[in-house]
Protein backbone atom coordinates (compact mmCIF):
# COMPACT_ATOMS: atom_id res chain seq x y z
CA UNK A 1 0.00 0.00 0.00
CA UNK A 2 1.37 3.41 -0.99
CA UNK A 3 2.01 5.77 1.90
CA UNK A 4 0.12 9.04 1.92
CA UNK A 5 2.14 12.19 1.23
CA UNK A 6 2.33 14.83 4.01
CA UNK A 7 0.13 17.16 1.97
CA UNK A 8 -2.50 14.44 1.49
CA UNK A 9 -2.41 13.66 5.22
CA UNK A 10 -2.97 17.32 6.12
CA UNK A 11 -5.85 17.60 3.67
CA UNK A 12 -7.39 14.39 5.04
CA UNK A 13 -7.06 15.61 8.63
CA UNK A 14 -8.56 19.00 7.74
CA UNK A 15 -11.47 17.32 5.97
CA UNK A 16 -12.10 15.07 8.98
CA UNK A 17 -12.07 18.01 11.40
CA UNK A 18 -14.34 19.98 9.07
CA UNK A 19 -16.85 17.13 8.89
CA UNK A 20 -16.73 16.76 12.69
CA UNK A 21 -17.35 20.48 13.19
CA UNK A 22 -20.25 20.46 10.71
CA UNK A 23 -21.73 17.41 12.44
CA UNK A 24 -21.62 19.06 15.87
CA UNK A 25 -23.09 22.25 14.40
CA UNK A 26 -25.91 20.27 12.78
CA UNK A 27 -26.64 18.43 16.06
CA UNK A 28 -26.91 21.72 17.95
CA UNK A 29 -28.86 23.72 15.35
CA UNK A 30 -31.07 20.83 14.25
CA UNK A 31 -31.87 19.58 17.75
CA UNK A 32 -35.64 19.92 17.30
CA UNK A 33 -35.50 17.70 14.21
CA UNK A 34 -32.63 15.29 14.87
CA UNK A 35 -33.32 14.47 18.52
CA UNK A 36 -36.89 13.19 17.92
CA UNK A 37 -35.54 11.15 15.01
CA UNK A 38 -32.91 9.53 17.24
CA UNK A 39 -35.53 8.77 19.91
CA UNK A 40 -37.77 7.30 17.22
CA UNK A 41 -34.89 5.10 16.06
CA UNK A 42 -34.40 3.77 19.61
CA UNK A 43 -38.14 3.11 19.95
CA UNK A 44 -38.01 1.28 16.62
CA UNK A 45 -35.19 -0.92 17.93
CA UNK A 46 -37.25 -1.59 21.08
CA UNK A 47 -40.30 -2.57 19.03
CA UNK A 48 -38.19 -4.86 16.83
CA UNK A 49 -36.58 -6.52 19.86
CA UNK A 50 -39.95 -7.02 21.58
CA UNK A 51 -41.40 -8.41 18.35
CA UNK A 52 -38.65 -11.03 18.15
CA UNK A 53 -39.19 -11.99 21.79
CA UNK A 54 -42.92 -12.42 21.18
CA UNK A 55 -42.15 -14.59 18.14
CA UNK A 56 -40.18 -16.96 20.38
CA UNK A 57 -43.24 -17.68 22.54
CA UNK A 58 -44.57 -21.20 21.94
CA UNK A 59 -48.13 -22.22 22.75
CA UNK A 60 -48.79 -25.92 22.19
CA UNK A 61 -46.12 -25.99 19.50
CA UNK A 62 -47.48 -22.89 17.75
CA UNK A 63 -45.33 -19.77 17.32
CA UNK A 64 -46.65 -16.32 16.40
CA UNK A 65 -45.74 -15.14 12.88
CA UNK A 66 -43.52 -12.11 12.35
CA UNK A 67 -46.39 -9.72 11.68
CA UNK A 68 -48.19 -10.77 14.87
CA UNK A 69 -45.03 -10.36 16.96
CA UNK A 70 -44.47 -6.88 15.56
CA UNK A 71 -48.12 -5.91 16.11
CA UNK A 72 -47.99 -7.14 19.71
CA UNK A 73 -44.79 -5.17 20.33
CA UNK A 74 -46.33 -1.97 18.93
CA UNK A 75 -49.40 -2.42 21.15
CA UNK A 76 -47.23 -2.95 24.24
CA UNK A 77 -45.25 0.23 23.55
CA UNK A 78 -48.44 2.24 22.92
CA UNK A 79 -50.03 0.96 26.14
CA UNK A 80 -46.89 1.88 28.07
CA UNK A 81 -46.83 5.38 26.58
CA UNK A 82 -50.52 5.79 27.45
CA UNK A 83 -49.81 4.82 31.07
CA UNK A 84 -46.91 7.28 31.19
CA UNK A 85 -49.13 10.03 29.80
CA UNK A 86 -51.78 9.26 32.41
CA UNK A 87 -49.23 9.40 35.24
CA UNK A 88 -47.83 12.72 34.05
CA UNK A 89 -51.26 14.26 33.48
CA UNK A 90 -52.53 13.06 36.86
CA UNK A 91 -49.56 14.24 38.91
CA UNK A 92 -47.85 17.26 37.39
CA UNK A 93 -50.75 19.64 38.05
CA UNK A 94 -51.03 18.43 41.64
CA UNK A 95 -47.30 18.87 42.16
CA UNK A 96 -47.51 22.49 40.99
CA UNK A 97 -50.58 23.20 43.15
CA UNK A 98 -49.01 21.77 46.32
CA UNK A 99 -45.58 23.34 45.75
CA UNK A 100 -46.32 26.36 48.02
CA UNK A 101 -47.14 24.01 50.93
CA UNK A 102 -43.83 22.21 50.49
CA UNK A 103 -42.12 25.60 50.28
CA UNK A 104 -43.43 26.45 53.76
CA UNK A 105 -42.33 23.06 55.12
CA UNK A 106 -38.88 23.52 53.60
CA UNK A 107 -38.49 26.91 55.26
CA UNK A 108 -39.58 25.52 58.62
CA UNK A 109 -37.16 22.59 58.31
CA UNK A 110 -34.30 24.90 57.41
CA UNK A 111 -35.08 27.20 60.31
CA UNK A 112 -34.88 24.25 62.70
CA UNK A 113 -31.50 23.33 61.26
CA UNK A 114 -30.29 26.95 61.45
CA UNK A 115 -31.31 27.21 65.10
CA UNK A 116 -29.49 23.98 65.90
CA UNK A 117 -26.31 25.13 64.13
CA UNK A 118 -26.47 28.50 65.90
CA UNK A 119 -26.69 26.83 69.33
CA UNK A 120 -23.96 24.27 68.63
CA UNK A 121 -21.51 26.79 67.14
CA UNK A 122 -22.50 29.55 69.57
CA UNK A 123 -23.05 32.02 66.76
CA UNK A 124 -23.87 35.57 67.84
CA UNK A 125 -25.97 36.23 64.76
CA UNK A 126 -28.38 33.65 63.41
CA UNK A 127 -28.22 33.21 59.62
CA UNK A 128 -31.44 33.88 57.75
CA UNK A 129 -33.23 31.35 55.58
CA UNK A 130 -32.77 33.45 52.44
CA UNK A 131 -29.02 33.83 52.96
CA UNK A 132 -28.56 30.08 53.00
CA UNK A 133 -31.07 28.88 50.40
CA UNK A 134 -30.81 31.92 48.16
CA UNK A 135 -34.58 32.03 47.92
CA UNK A 136 -35.31 28.50 46.79
CA UNK A 137 -38.75 28.66 45.23
CA UNK A 138 -40.51 25.30 45.07
CA UNK A 139 -43.33 26.73 43.01
CA UNK A 140 -40.89 27.96 40.37
CA UNK A 141 -39.06 24.61 40.35
CA UNK A 142 -42.31 22.68 40.00
CA UNK A 143 -43.35 24.98 37.17
CA UNK A 144 -40.06 24.33 35.42
CA UNK A 145 -40.65 20.57 35.67
CA UNK A 146 -44.17 21.04 34.31
CA UNK A 147 -42.90 22.97 31.29
CA UNK A 148 -40.28 20.28 30.67
CA UNK A 149 -42.80 17.45 30.73
CA UNK A 150 -45.18 19.41 28.51
CA UNK A 151 -42.35 19.84 26.01
CA UNK A 152 -41.69 16.10 26.04
CA UNK A 153 -45.38 15.37 25.56
CA UNK A 154 -45.53 17.79 22.64
CA UNK A 155 -42.70 15.98 20.85
CA UNK A 156 -44.20 12.53 21.52
CA UNK A 157 -46.44 12.70 18.45
CA UNK A 158 -43.48 13.68 16.28
CA UNK A 159 -41.38 10.81 17.69
CA UNK A 160 -44.17 8.27 17.13
CA UNK A 161 -44.66 9.55 13.56
CA UNK A 162 -40.95 9.06 12.85
CA UNK A 163 -41.03 5.60 14.43
CA UNK A 164 -44.02 4.59 12.30
CA UNK A 165 -42.29 5.56 9.06
CA UNK A 166 -39.06 3.85 10.17
CA UNK A 167 -40.98 0.62 10.75
CA UNK A 168 -42.61 0.93 7.33
CA UNK A 169 -39.18 1.55 5.82
CA UNK A 170 -37.97 -1.87 7.02
CA UNK A 171 -40.12 -3.55 4.35
CA UNK A 172 -38.09 -2.15 1.45
CA UNK A 173 -34.69 -1.95 3.15
CA UNK A 174 -33.37 -5.22 1.67
CA UNK A 175 -34.15 -4.11 -1.88
CA UNK A 176 -32.44 -0.78 -1.29
CA UNK A 177 -29.28 -2.53 -0.06
CA UNK A 178 -29.21 -4.70 -3.17
CA UNK A 179 -29.58 -1.61 -5.36
CA UNK A 180 -26.88 0.32 -3.48
CA UNK A 181 -24.33 -2.52 -3.59
CA UNK A 182 -24.48 -4.52 -6.85
CA UNK A 183 -21.40 -6.48 -5.73
CA UNK A 184 -22.75 -9.36 -3.64
CA UNK A 185 -19.64 -9.62 -1.44
CA UNK A 186 -19.74 -5.96 -0.57
CA UNK A 187 -23.47 -6.18 0.10
CA UNK A 188 -22.97 -9.04 2.56
CA UNK A 189 -20.28 -7.12 4.46
CA UNK A 190 -22.52 -4.06 4.80
CA UNK A 191 -25.51 -6.22 5.72
CA UNK A 192 -23.53 -8.05 8.43
CA UNK A 193 -22.26 -4.72 9.81
CA UNK A 194 -25.77 -3.30 10.04
CA UNK A 195 -27.03 -6.55 11.57
CA UNK A 196 -24.28 -6.46 14.23
CA UNK A 197 -25.05 -2.84 15.01
CA UNK A 198 -28.77 -3.54 15.19
CA UNK A 199 -28.36 -6.51 17.53
CA UNK A 200 -26.21 -4.55 19.97
CA UNK A 201 -28.59 -1.60 20.03
CA UNK A 202 -31.64 -3.86 20.32
CA UNK A 203 -30.02 -5.72 23.23
CA UNK A 204 -29.13 -2.51 25.02
CA UNK A 205 -32.54 -0.85 24.53
CA UNK A 206 -34.52 -3.94 25.55
CA UNK A 207 -32.37 -4.80 28.56
CA UNK A 208 -32.05 -1.25 29.83
CA UNK A 209 -35.79 -0.65 29.39
CA UNK A 210 -36.58 -3.85 31.31
CA UNK A 211 -34.16 -3.03 34.13
CA UNK A 212 -35.38 0.57 34.39
CA UNK A 213 -39.00 -0.62 34.39
CA UNK A 214 -38.23 -3.10 37.19
CA UNK A 215 -36.55 -0.34 39.19
CA UNK A 216 -39.52 1.94 38.64
CA UNK A 217 -42.07 -0.69 39.72
CA UNK A 218 -40.14 -1.66 42.86
CA UNK A 219 -39.60 2.00 43.74
CA UNK A 220 -43.33 2.62 43.32
CA UNK A 221 -44.12 -0.23 45.73
CA UNK A 222 -41.70 1.14 48.34
CA UNK A 223 -42.98 4.72 48.06
CA UNK A 224 -46.59 3.50 48.29
CA UNK A 225 -45.81 1.45 51.40
CA UNK A 226 -44.31 4.51 53.07
CA UNK A 227 -47.20 6.70 51.87
CA UNK A 228 -44.99 9.16 49.97
CA UNK A 229 -46.99 11.59 47.83
CA UNK A 230 -46.92 11.26 44.03
CA UNK A 231 -45.47 7.72 44.13
CA UNK A 232 -46.36 7.10 40.50
CA UNK A 233 -44.67 10.29 39.36
CA UNK A 234 -41.44 9.51 41.26
CA UNK A 235 -41.46 5.92 39.95
CA UNK A 236 -41.70 7.30 36.41
CA UNK A 237 -38.76 9.59 37.19
CA UNK A 238 -36.78 6.59 38.47
CA UNK A 239 -37.57 4.73 35.24
CA UNK A 240 -36.40 7.63 33.03
CA UNK A 241 -33.27 8.58 34.98
CA UNK A 242 -32.08 4.97 35.16
CA UNK A 243 -31.17 5.26 31.49
CA UNK A 244 -28.41 7.69 32.50
CA UNK A 245 -25.30 5.69 33.50
CA UNK A 246 -23.70 6.24 36.93
CA UNK A 247 -25.52 9.43 37.96
CA UNK A 248 -29.10 8.57 37.00
CA UNK A 249 -29.91 6.25 39.91
CA UNK A 250 -28.58 8.51 42.72
CA UNK A 251 -30.41 11.47 41.21
CA UNK A 252 -33.63 9.46 40.90
CA UNK A 253 -33.52 8.51 44.60
CA UNK A 254 -32.84 12.06 45.80
CA UNK A 255 -36.16 13.64 44.76
CA UNK A 256 -38.57 11.25 46.54
CA UNK A 257 -36.32 11.23 49.62
CA UNK A 258 -36.40 15.02 49.89
CA UNK A 259 -40.17 14.99 49.40
CA UNK A 260 -40.54 12.33 52.13
CA UNK A 261 -38.54 14.57 54.47
CA UNK A 262 -40.79 17.55 53.73
CA UNK A 263 -43.98 15.49 53.86
CA UNK A 264 -43.37 13.68 57.15
CA UNK A 265 -40.94 16.18 58.73
CA UNK A 266 -38.96 13.18 59.96
CA UNK A 267 -35.33 12.42 59.23
CA UNK A 268 -35.87 8.82 60.30
CA UNK A 269 -38.68 8.26 57.79
CA UNK A 270 -36.70 9.95 55.02
CA UNK A 271 -33.69 7.80 55.89
CA UNK A 272 -35.79 4.64 55.74
CA UNK A 273 -37.19 5.66 52.34
CA UNK A 274 -33.71 6.37 51.01
CA UNK A 275 -32.29 3.15 52.47
CA UNK A 276 -35.08 1.07 50.92
CA UNK A 277 -34.61 2.69 47.50
CA UNK A 278 -30.85 2.20 47.66
CA UNK A 279 -31.26 -1.46 48.67
CA UNK A 280 -33.72 -2.21 45.86
CA UNK A 281 -31.78 -0.41 43.14
CA UNK A 282 -28.49 -1.83 44.38
CA UNK A 283 -29.92 -5.36 44.17
CA UNK A 284 -31.32 -4.80 40.68
CA UNK A 285 -28.19 -3.12 39.27
CA UNK A 286 -25.56 -5.30 40.97
CA UNK A 287 -27.27 -8.70 40.99
CA UNK A 288 -30.02 -8.89 38.38
CA UNK A 289 -28.65 -6.58 35.65
CA UNK A 290 -25.19 -8.25 35.33
CA UNK A 291 -26.88 -11.64 34.93
CA UNK A 292 -29.00 -10.30 32.06
CA UNK A 293 -26.59 -7.99 30.26
CA UNK A 294 -23.53 -10.24 30.12
CA UNK A 295 -21.44 -8.81 27.30
CA UNK A 296 -24.17 -7.14 25.33
CA UNK A 297 -22.25 -3.85 25.46
CA UNK A 298 -18.53 -3.40 24.97
CA UNK A 299 -18.02 0.26 25.90
CA UNK A 300 -15.21 1.55 28.09
CA UNK A 301 -16.49 3.18 31.32
CA UNK A 302 -14.34 6.23 30.54
CA UNK A 303 -16.03 6.58 27.15
CA UNK A 304 -19.45 6.28 28.79
CA UNK A 305 -18.64 9.08 31.24
CA UNK A 306 -17.26 11.31 28.49
CA UNK A 307 -20.29 10.62 26.32
CA UNK A 308 -22.55 11.73 29.16
CA UNK A 309 -20.79 15.11 29.20
CA UNK A 310 -20.75 15.52 25.42
CA UNK A 311 -24.32 14.48 24.65
CA UNK A 312 -25.58 16.18 27.81
CA UNK A 313 -24.05 19.48 26.70
CA UNK A 314 -25.63 19.05 23.25
CA UNK A 315 -29.14 17.85 24.11
CA UNK A 316 -29.48 18.11 27.90
CA UNK A 317 -31.12 15.29 29.85
CA UNK A 318 -32.36 13.60 26.67
CA UNK A 319 -28.81 13.57 25.33
CA UNK A 320 -27.57 11.91 28.51
CA UNK A 321 -30.26 9.23 28.22
CA UNK A 322 -29.34 8.32 24.64
CA UNK A 323 -25.57 8.79 25.07
CA UNK A 324 -24.74 5.10 25.55
CA UNK A 325 -26.56 3.68 22.49
CA UNK A 326 -25.18 6.54 20.38
CA UNK A 327 -21.60 5.69 21.41
CA UNK A 328 -22.24 2.00 20.63
CA UNK A 329 -23.33 2.97 17.12
CA UNK A 330 -20.27 5.20 16.66
CA UNK A 331 -17.90 2.51 17.95
CA UNK A 332 -19.28 -0.16 15.60
CA UNK A 333 -19.13 2.24 12.63
CA UNK A 334 -15.52 3.19 13.39
CA UNK A 335 -14.58 -0.49 13.67
CA UNK A 336 -15.58 -1.13 10.05
CA UNK A 337 -12.99 1.25 8.51
CA UNK A 338 -9.29 0.29 8.83
CA UNK A 339 -8.16 3.89 9.41
CA UNK A 340 -10.60 4.48 12.26
CA UNK A 341 -10.50 0.97 13.71
CA UNK A 342 -7.90 1.93 16.40
CA UNK A 343 -10.36 4.51 17.75
CA UNK A 344 -13.01 1.79 18.07
CA UNK A 345 -10.54 -0.42 19.95
CA UNK A 346 -9.80 2.42 22.39
CA UNK A 347 -13.53 3.02 22.89
CA UNK A 348 -14.22 -0.64 23.66
CA UNK A 349 -14.00 -2.27 27.09
CA UNK A 350 -12.20 -5.43 25.93
CA UNK A 351 -10.50 -4.38 22.69
CA UNK A 352 -12.55 -6.89 20.68
CA UNK A 353 -14.58 -4.96 18.09
CA UNK A 354 -15.08 -7.72 15.54
CA UNK A 355 -14.01 -7.76 11.93
CA UNK A 356 -13.89 -4.62 9.78
CA UNK A 357 -14.68 -4.06 6.16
Amino acid sequence: MTALSPRTSVVSLAATLGILALTIYALVVGEDIIMPLVLALLITYLVAALGRRIQRIKVAGWQPPAWLGLTGAILLVLVFLAIVGQIVAGNIRTVVDQAPDYQVRLEALFMQGIELVTRVLHLKRQPTFDSITQEIDFTSLAGTFAVGFQSIAASTIQVLAYATFLLLEFRTFDRKLQALFPDQGREMVVRNTLRSMGRKIEAYVLIKTSISLLNGVLSYIILKLFGVDFAGFWALLVFVLNFIPYIGSPLAMTFPTVLALLQFNSWITAGLVLGSLVAVQGFVENVIEPQITGKSLNLSPVVMILSLSVWGSLWGITGMIISTPMMVIIMIALAQVPKTRPLAVLMSATGDVGQGL
